[in-house]
């Protein structure tokens, strides 16, 4: 078995407002930041999938590859699931967030006869903390502060299917198969 998702990377030149914001909230209470390499948003997480399956999910996301290159822009700060009860610390999606929608609800649409189901509440975001426990005050002071601040954007080209391995240091991430668009 292996622990996939489908994903569009997020490359080495945006990350660097990203990691500015997580230095910012890192002494705000108990949080594992995202690390660099591995910051992405994901378009669909698959779960447990039988190695036999990851060949047919290849070819499925080949067929996206129609899909064209897009832009994406990043802006404003956010909490999951809600802000006096955060887990999720993450950056939005501004311009490009439309397309991201759309490849999500053709993802949904390839994948769901193969047995995985749709996914209802899809939000286009960037993970960088997760929360164990947080300041809310001056998360709050952060977030006001931050709710327009742009990170930078990019041409989105491709999409990854992802392997992701469960580590006590946190996740390690590896790319399965890749997609581009045209």
């Amino acid at each position: 078995m292996v622990r996939a998702f489908m994903a569009i990377p997020c490359p080495e030149g945006v990350r660097k407002g990203i990691i500015e914001m997580q230095n910012r909230i890192e002494n705000l209470g108990n949080l594992k930041l995202v690390e660099p390499e591995n910051i992405h948003l994901t378009l669909k997480f698959l779960g447990e999938v039988d190695e036999g399956m990851i060949e047919r999910i290849s070819e499925k996301l080949d067929l996206l590859s129609e899909a064209e290159r897009f832009e994406i822009s990043l802006k404003g700060l956010g909490v999951f699931p809600k802000p006096n009860y955060v887990r999720v610390i993450w950056i939005g999606v501004d311009r490009g967030a439309d397309r991201i929608v759309e490849l999500h609800k053709r993802i949904d649409s390839e994948l769901n006869p193969m047995g995985f189901p749709n996914e209802d509440n899809f939000n286009t975001h960037f993970t960088i903390a997760r929360v164990k426990s947080i300041d809310k005050k001056a998360l709050s002071d952060v977030l006001n502060k931050n709710s327009n601040t742009e990170f930078g954007g990019w041409t989105a080209d491709r999409i990854e299917l992802m392997k992701s391995g469960l580590t006590p240091k946190g996740p390690t991430y590896s790319v399965l198969h890749t997609a581009y668009l045209r």
